[in-house]
């Protein structure tokens, strides 16, 4: 028994050639399914791992201890239950393939393993084969008859592997298409033969029905021509000029006649009057034939259709085709929808594409919208089109279309919206991706308004007046001539609201404890002080009322005496100015203002050589305190002092001897901070009033000396008070011993007594000591009176003070 192909092995005739095509609908993804997979063909997932493969009378697994063994649909199930995962979707499509066709399997294979085989270096050596899974007994005749079949290039192949899908979906003009590229008797291929003279037939048959259908439409008869028309779709459904001729001869609202769209010699898709061409647009159609196939004509002929049946397709409501153009899609909606009966039948919807001086572009609409209809993802921009909906009996035309108005696709921006400010206008808005650009016009209360800042998807206009406006968006196509349209226009509203003149500087000065604030700017405005409590705005910032996020009430701190307002003690506060009209208000500059933590328990005490001390109870929280001295109407901070040094050395300052006062604060701990000193922690001190005296001995005459003398001298820098104490000078004796100083006025005699209103400053008093006690005894001057405190007595040595 020979073993060649050609040969009559098993059944009669059934190993004569080999497939140049697969001719299997869906084979491209049967090939996708299978690279995923890493399989170089279809064997490789039919036998078990050492088993190998039989071609030449049927597909058998081969190998092993097991008989050799057929693979059929029952071989695929098992092998689909054993295997899973991964190679369950390709079996399972493998059996399906086996099931409709029981010669498909082994023609798929063999077509893939001719193509390996010539496609590899070594394919004419029977080891290639081998390696491919080939049983060693067919591995010879293989290579030998792949090596001597005829070679494909890419377009060739391309054009065999797609045939199947284009007869399957009636694309006829398709598969006349690819079957041109291919050997005109099928390369020894007796189906694909078959096949080929089935395309040329059914190409001729539609053809024949178009020129029915010209001759009709001349003869002015526009049912026979739109029946002749949608037979040449059935046997063609991508034939352009049967789709077109269905899309020029229907007929809206059943009226009309031929030419009812374009002329009838230009095939293209005509305007519909009355239509906006740039907004939703609706189209409508006579009710579709009856039931059961259209009206027969001189190329179809076929049965009368039923009255009745006729009858129940004039009740149905006019079917209408809605279109809806969106900034970068268009969504075709029929209306109403098709009865439940007729749904699962579906519809075409096509775009039809005016092309000037050129065929009129076709395109098939399939991506289905969530809400009803369909979705065109890639309108053309700048061009006419119009959409058809076909409707389809098991997968063919079955009816005349649903034609929808003329639409230009010229879509205007989408997102549209304005904010509003100061005298301004800013405006954002999302272009379509097929625009050339845009063109913005502005239209206020005084007409066109120019000198706006035009950018990629916004606009900012300044200096405008408070008033309504109106803003359009043009965009701006390349039509298909070269020529540039716009767009319908989208419309915005605006009003500019009076906004406040903002406040452009705030000062403030510390007087007397409290703060004076002062600004420029905010002429016709509420400006208020206040403390924002999340950080302020930045100034010029515009805002509105918002009774989510409102404004911060007015700084709730009590007036001053001065006209100022009196911070809290220990507080820092950012103030801003807040610029208010209605409900619109502009934030103002700010600045901080700090008051110190107050100082208790102040006590300043003269300490001679021009210095006072300072002490006073440390202010918790506080790192440092400062002191200021106001002395002869100027005011200087001398000492800031830490806590360590004020309990190490305490605090002196320098102080002339007039009056002067002294003021405590915890120091600031914001730099470039107001400084409001707080509430008390002052202390007056008095000017340094001094009343010193001294024993002056008397003049010697001859060999006696005379009574000694009291000088008393009054020392006031500035004006001398009116309540000078007096002074008292007291003698204490010894009573025959040392004398002890007198301790107060009453402690002794009072020998001389000085009233205030005889001292003055640079006018020392003398008066002479008297006699009449009996030394030894000792004297001391006392300062006797209500402002006895406020004056310094200055004595001199105690020596001097006693007499002898």
């Amino acid at each position: 028994m020979g073993l060649e192909f050609g040969h009559n092995l098993g059944l009669r005739r059934a190993l004569r050639g080999l497939p140049l095509s697969p001719l299997l609908p869906g084979y491209g993804r049967l090939v996708a399914q299978q690279r995923a997979l890493g399989l170089r063909h279809i064997g490789d997932a039919l036998v078990e791992r050492g088993r190998v493969l039989g071609v030449l009378d049927g597909v058998f697994e081969e190998g092993g201890a097991r008989r050799r063994q057929h693979i059929g649909a029952d071989r695929l199930r098992q092998l689909g239950a054993a295997r899973g995962g991964a190679y369950g979707p390709l079996l399972a499509q493998l059996e399906a393939v086996q099931l409709q066709d029981p010669a498909a399997l082994r023609r798929i294979l063999l077509y893939q393993l001719v193509e390996l085989l010539q496609a590899h270096p070594q394919g004419s050596d029977p080891g290639t084969a081998v390696a491919f899974g080939i049983c060693p007994q067919e591995a010879g005749p293989l290579v030998r008859v792949a090596a001597a079949h005829l070679r494909l290039d890419g377009e060739q192949r391309r054009a065999v592997e797609e045939l199947a899908d284009a007869w399957a979906d009636g694309k006829v003009r398709r598969a006349a298409g690819l079957a041109a590229l291919l050997p005109a008797g099928g390369g020894g291929d007796a189906l694909l033969r078959r096949r080929l003279a089935e395309i040329a037939e059914r190409v001729k048959e539609a053809d024949d029905a178009l020129d029915a259908a010209r001759e009709a439409e001349k003869a002015g008869d526009a049912r026979t021509a739109e029946d002749c028309t949608l037979r040449a779709a059935r046997l063609a459904s991508d034939c352009p000029r049967a789709l077109l001729g269905l899309v020029r001869l229907h007929r809206p609202g059943g009226g009309g006649g031929a030419g009812g769209g374009a002329s009838a010699g230009d095939g293209e898709p005509g305007p519909a009057a009355g239509g906006d061409r740039s907004g939703p647009t609706t189209g409508g159609d006579r009710p579709d034939p009856a039931a059961g196939g259209t009206k027969p004509g001189p190329a179809t002929g076929g049965e009368k259709p039923d009255p009745a049946a006729a009858g129940d397709k004039r009740a149905r409501p006019r079917a209408v085709l809605t279109v809806l153009p969106a900034p970068e899609t268009v969504t075709v909606v029929l209306s109403p929808m098709p009865p439940a009966a007729d749904a699962a039948n579906g519809r075409r919807v096509i775009r039809l594409t005016r092309v000037p001086g050129g065929p009129t572009g076709i395109t098939e609409i399939t991506d289905l919208s969530p809400a009803g209809g369909w979705v065109d993802h890639s309108p053309p921009f700048g061009q006419e089109v119009r959409y058809a909906a076909l409707p389809l009996r098991d997968g063919t035309i079955d009816g005349p279309p649903v034609v929808s108005d003329v639409l230009l696709v010229a879509p205007d921006v989408s997102g549209l919206r304005s904010t509003t400010g100061r005298g301004r206008i800013e405006a954002s808005w999302t272009e379509p991706s097929g625009a050339l650009g845009i063109r913005v016009q502005l239209v206020g209360p005084d007409g066109p308004v120019d000198g706006g800042d035009v950018r990629t998807g916004a606009l900012t206009v300044t200096g405008l007046g408070v008033g309504a406006y109106v803003l359009r968006v043009h965009c701006r196509y390349r039509s298909p001539d070269g020529t540039t349209i716009e767009s319908a226009g989208a419309e915005h509203p605006v009003s500019v609201d009076p906004w406040p003149t903002p406040v452009d500087r705030l000062d403030a000065t510390a007087v007397h404890g409290s703060v004076r604030f002062s600004w420029s700017g905010g002429d016709d405005a509420d400006v208020r002080l206040v403390a924002w409590p999340a950080g302020p705005p930045e100034p010029g910032a515009e805002l509105t009322d918002d009774p989510a996020r409102p404004w911060p009430a007015p700084l709730p701190w009590e007036a001053g005496a001065d006209g100022g307002l009196v911070p809290p003690p220990g507080s820092v506060t950012r103030v801003s100015a807040l610029a208010v009209l209605g409900p619109r208000a502009v934030a103002g500059p700010g600045l901080v203002v700090e008051c110190p933590p107050a100082v208790a328990g102040a006590r300043v005490e003269r300490v001679g050589g021009g210095r006072a001390r300072v002490t006073f109870d440390w202010p918790a929280e506080a790192g440092e305190v400062a002191a200021t001295v106001e002395q002869d109407g100027a005011s200087t901070v001398h000492r800031v002092v830490a806590r360590s040094t004020y309990v190490r050395e305490g605090l002196y300052v320098d102080v002339a001897p007039s009056a002067f006062s002294l003021t405590l604060s915890a120091a600031p701990r914001t730099p470039d901070a107001v400084v409001v000193p707080p509430p008390g922690g002052a202390v007056r001190v008095p000017a340094d009033i001094a009343v010193s005296y001294r024993i002056v001995p008397g003049a010697r005459r001859a060999l006696r000396r005379g009574p000694s003398l009291l000088r008393v001298t009054l020392s006031c820098p500035g004006e001398v008070p009116a309540d000078l104490p007096e002074f008292v000078l007291v003698a204490r004796p010894g009573n025959g011993r040392d004398p002890v100083r007198p301790r107060t006025p009453t402690d002794g005699t009072t020998l001389l007594r000085v009233g205030g209103g005889t001292l003055s400053p640079g006018s020392p008093v003398e008066l002479p000591v008297p006699s009449g006690l009996r030394p030894p005894y000792a004297l001391r001057g006392f300062l006797l009176g209500e402002g006895a405190a406020a004056v310094r007595l200055d004595e001199p040595s105690p020596t001097t003070l006693v007499v002898r």
